[in-house]
């Protein structure tokens, strides 16, 4: 076995000075090191940022797309139900219209659309004239556009509408079941 001729405290002071030298350096050139890292972590932060609020807005965009799609299928069902020769089908497509838009629609459209439904139903004993449907499905319009848009003032100045096309009425007033 071989002795070291060194001095083994000597080696020690060495690697303290050493390590002393590098965490001088490090201290003395801190800004060399934090500056990229600092870049680095706003750079991740931005991204992650953007890629956050893009995905958000694209959510956003393709939902009412979704909504729109079902809206418009919807007021497609109603007018064929005033239009179609066959009515059995016509209540069938309705009816399916219906059932989607009450999974689909905000809580204002469904509540209108419930209403307008109950107003129209077969099994409806009052009274039901033109008016009354035509306020009623303006209603349900304006909450279909106003959740469209999300923009309060988009129906201002917006009308009093109806479906157009033949319909099946017995008289002005009543419409026939």
């Amino acid at each position: 076995m071989q002795f070291s001729t060194k001095n083994p405290t000597k080696d020690v002071v060495k690697k303290d000075e050493i390590i002393c030298f590098k965490l001088e350096v490090i201290i003395l050139n801190w800004d060399q090191f934090l500056i990229p890292v600092i870049g680095f972590v706003i750079s991740v932060l931005l991204a992650s940022l953007t890629y956050f609020f893009s995905k958000r807005q694209q959510l956003i965009t393709d939902e009412r797309r979704l909504k729109e799609k079902y809206y418009l299928a919807y007021i497609e069902a109603l007018s064929n139900n005033v239009l179609e020769k066959d009515i059995d089908r016509a209540r069938s497509k309705l009816s399916d219209a219906k059932n989607q838009l009450m999974l689909i629609g905000s809580a204002k459209v469904v509540a209108n659309l419930q209403i307008f439904t109950k107003y129209i139903a077969i099994d409806n004993e009052e009274a039901t004239t033109s008016e009354g449907h035509d306020l009623l499905l303006t209603k349900l319009i304006k909450s279909m556009r106003r959740d469209l848009y999300k923009n309060p003032i988009i129906n201002i100045g917006y009308p009093v509408i109806s479906l157009t096309g033949k319909s099946r009425m017995l008289n002005n007033d009543t419409v026939k079941r």
